[in-house]
C-alpha cells in the first residue's frame, strides 16, 4: 500500500507541470539536413588529438578536448600534457586563441607561446563534471561524519542507559545492610 501510494504521489508529481501548461507548444520548424561539409567549415575531429607544440617546436602535448562557449564559439582548448600514452596525463586548458594553427612537416599542429615545463606547471583543469562530483563527496564526507557524531552519541546514550539499569538491579539485589550494635 505504501509503495502504491508513493508512485502515485510520484506520478502526481511529475505529471503536474504538463497539466499545468495552459498553451499548446509552439511548432517548430523541419529539420534540414546538410549534405557536405563546406570550405569554411572544420570538424571537431581536426582538432582533437592534434599535437601541440611548445616555443622550441617541441611537442608538449595533444589537444584533448575542446570547450564552447555560450555563443557557440570555441573559448578553451584542454591540452594532455605529460604522461606515456596518455597514463599519467594532466589536462591543462588555455584560451583558444593562444594556440595557433600550423603545418610541419606538412601535419597540422598547433602552437603555444609556452614551455612545457609551463604547462606541466599549470593547474588541472577542472570540469563540471569534476567539480560536482568532487562537491558530492564534499557532502558525502560532511554528512557521513555528522551521522558518524550522532551514532557516536546515541550509543553513548545507550551505554549510560545499560549501564544506570545494571546499576539499579545490583542495588535492588544487594542484602540490606543491618545497622551495627554498639
Amino acid at each position: 500500500m505504501k509503495t502504491t501510494l508513493t508512485a502515485a504521489a510520484a506520478l502526481m508529481i511529475a505529471i503536474s507541470p504538463l497539466a499545468a501548461q495552459t498553451t499548446a507548444p509552439a511548432a517548430t520548424a523541419p529539420v534540414t539536413f546538410i549534405e557536405q561539409q563546406t570550405n569554411d567549415e572544420v570538424l571537431g575531429t581536426d582538432f582533437v588529438g592534434t599535437p601541440v607544440l611548445a616555443k622550441d617546436n617541441q611537442q608538449i602535448g595533444k589537444i584533448a578536448n575542446l570547450v564552447f562557449d555560450k555563443d557557440g564559439r570555441i573559448a578553451i582548448a584542454v591540452i594532455g600534457v605529460g604522461g606515456v600514452l596518455g597514463i599519467g596525463e594532466k589536462e591543462v586548458a588555455v584560451p583558444f586563441d593562444a594556440i595557433k594553427s600550423e603545418s610541419k612537416d606538412n601535419k597540422h599542429v598547433f602552437t603555444v607561446d609556452a614551455t612545457k615545463e609551463q604547462l606541466k606547471a599549470a593547474p588541472a583543469y577542472k570540469t563540471l563534471n569534476d567539480q560536482a562530483f568532487n562537491q558530492r563527496v564534499a557532502e558525502w564526507r560532511q554528512k557521513a561524519a555528522e551521522s558518524w557524531k550522532q551514532a557516536k552519541e546515541k550509543a553513548g546514550q545507550a551505554y549510560e542507559q545499560a549501564k544506570d539499569k545494571v546499576n539499579e538491579k545490583i542495588n535492588e539485589n544487594k542484602p540490606a545492610e543491618t545497622p551495627k550494635s554498639q
